[in-house]
């Protein structure tokens, strides 16, 4: 098994986030289609989600929160991610190259242990996720009324906040590879 393998399911989930790049044979970037879908998915959650909760604080005369404001910047840094991807993929490939030094030296390659464990960081975040959108969907059922779309609402406003977690746990799976 290689490095790229035992990586691939968090880069799935990361490409599906517009934190990497969908590669469909790995090691294939798959760069027009990976903008297409960064483009659309921001269209829509500004248009659809963000715009209409900061119109929505302004005729209610609130202030609007450091949420939407990150929510935004969110967008914003999703290009400056999928620009980085290529620099990641090229430390990535280092990384293997000294793997396998490693490996004619003796050391083992604890591959499968990697994959396990990152497929566990990949259902932790899931049951995250899904206590986050639980938790505020309770929260606000006492004093609205809620529907499915509103649910789903809550699940797009925290967005950013899933995607930020999930950098943090590329990032945390990169790390404990070199160290």
């Amino acid at each position: 098994m290689t490095l790229e393998r035992a990586l691939a399911p968090l880069m799935t989930i990361g490409a599906f986030c517009n934190l990497a790049m969908f590669e469909y044979p790995v090691g294939q970037s798959r760069t027009y289609i990976t903008c297409l879908y960064a483009l659309a998915k921001c269209s829509l959650l500004t248009y659809f989600v963000y715009y209409s909760n900061c119109i929505d604080s302004f005729y209610e005369e609130k202030t609007v929160y450091l949420d939407e404001l990150l929510s935004l910047l969110t967008i914003i840094l999703i290009p400056i991610s999928i620009c980085r991807f290529k620099e990641l993929k090229i430390c990535l490939l280092e990384l293997a190259i000294v793997d396998h030094t490693l490996e004619t030296l003796g050391t083992p390659k604890e591959y499968r242990r990697l994959r396990n464990f990152i497929i566990r960081m990949i259902i932790g975040l899931i049951v995250y996720v899904c206590y986050l959108v639980t938790f505020s969907a309770f929260r606000y059922s006492f004093r609205y009324d809620l529907s499915w779309f509103d649910i789903l609402d809550i699940f797009l406003l925290l967005y950013p906040h899933n995607a930020v977690t999930l950098s943090a746990l590329i990032s945390a799976a990169i790390l404990g590879l070199v160290l």
